[in-house]
């Protein structure tokens, strides 16, 4: 068996968002959450990868971000090895009208952590998921205020050694 490295990321996207079609951007995950007008509010979910300067997603977005992956070493009579990798997901929005930015903050954060507790036993390639810590941030960009919340989350794997 070849060696691969462990990125949890797509598999995260995929277990705790929608998809959704929108006819200009493709095949999208999202998560969905409601507005203060009762409004659906579709938050991409992108990879780091794929949100580029000149290309930044409007807001709310999601990033997820691996923040850092280590690989327990094993020895030649190993079965398996322990990789363990935190993920930080990043949601930014701006204050509107329709989003309070406490409230919006939370509701995602909550949907998020209610999602990975509902599917915590099946993620592929993931044997345990946790949420780590909750972080909030507020950056200012020229006139603009732009909320932060960090969501670092904890995924364990062991593959076999052959």
């Amino acid at each position: 068996m070849a060696y691969t490295s462990f990125d949890p990321r797509k598999s995260i996207r995929e277990k705790i968002g929608t998809t959704w079609w929108d006819t200009e951007k493709g095949d999208m995950w999202t998560i969905n959450i409601t507005d203060n007008n009762n409004a659906t509010v579709r938050i991409p979910m992108f990879l780091a990868e794929e949100v580029k300067t000149e290309t930044l997603a409007e807001m709310p977005y999601l990033e997820m971000n691996m923040a850092y992956t280590t690989y327990d070493p094993h020895d030649v009579g190993a079965t398996t090895r322990k990789m363990e990798s935190y993920i930080d997901i990043r949601l930014e929005f701006a204050d509107t009208d329709n989003i309070d930015a406490t409230e919006f903050g939370r509701d995602v954060c909550d949907q998020i952590i209610n999602q990975i507790r509902t599917y915590q036993c099946e993620f592929t390639g993931i044997d345990f998921i946790n949420v780590e810590e909750i972080r909030h941030l507020r950056e200012t960009r020229a006139h603009q205020v732009v909320f932060l919340y960090v969501i670092t989350v904890y995924c364990l794997y062991y593959d076999i050694c052959t």
